[in-house]
């Protein structure tokens, strides 16, 4: 949830102390209102920088959605492997080579398949924008996820544990 608390304050103008802001449990009425605000903040930028009708706003709203649920799958997946990787790298204990090599192949296919995701995002997306506006698009979302980052690592800075907004490429 600390992640949608940065999106909310990089979106919503950064000018707010990330020292002032406390964690919000993911899961509490709070969460859900911050997300939609966020949700609805960011659309309403987007809609109006790019000139979207209603039926392309919610299209975009369709697809940009399901492409954001099939990622959070990949990046748990991701976690998943990282942590059966590191179990079988732990200093002092032999490491099973087979499990090694299955759990970096799986690494590496995921990797593909998160940035194939983007491609097919970006061809349903041509479906109903023209390429202005899918460029716009992506550069918008850019900026939001570079300064949701930016914020990341300045909590990490005073001690917070920063997250991965996305996998590393």
């Amino acid at each position: 949830m600390r992640k949608m608390i940065l999106v909310l304050i990089c979106f919503l103008g950064g000018s707010l102390s990330l020292r002032a802001q406390e964690p919000v449990p993911e899961g509490t009425p709070r969460a859900g209102a911050l997300r939609r605000l966020i949700e609805e903040r960011f659309t309403a930028r987007v809609r109006e920088e790019l000139g979207l009708t209603d039926q392309q706003a919610s299209q975009m709203r369709d697809v940009v959605g399901g492409y954001f649920v099939k990622r959070r799958t990949m990046e748990a997946e991701e976690r998943r492997l990282r942590q059966s990787l590191a179990t079988q790298l732990r200093p002092g204990v032999a490491a099973n080579k087979d499990s090694v090599a299955r759990f970096t192949d799986q690494l590496l296919d995921l990797k593909i398949r998160y940035t194939q995701s983007y491609k097919d995002e970006v061809k349903d997306l041509s479906a109903f924008l023209d390429p202005v506006q899918v460029a716009q698009f992506l550069l918008l979302r850019e900026r939001l996820l570079d300064r949701i980052q930016e914020a990341q690592q300045a909590q990490g800075d005073q001690g917070l544990t920063p997250r991965r907004v996305r996998p590393s490429p």
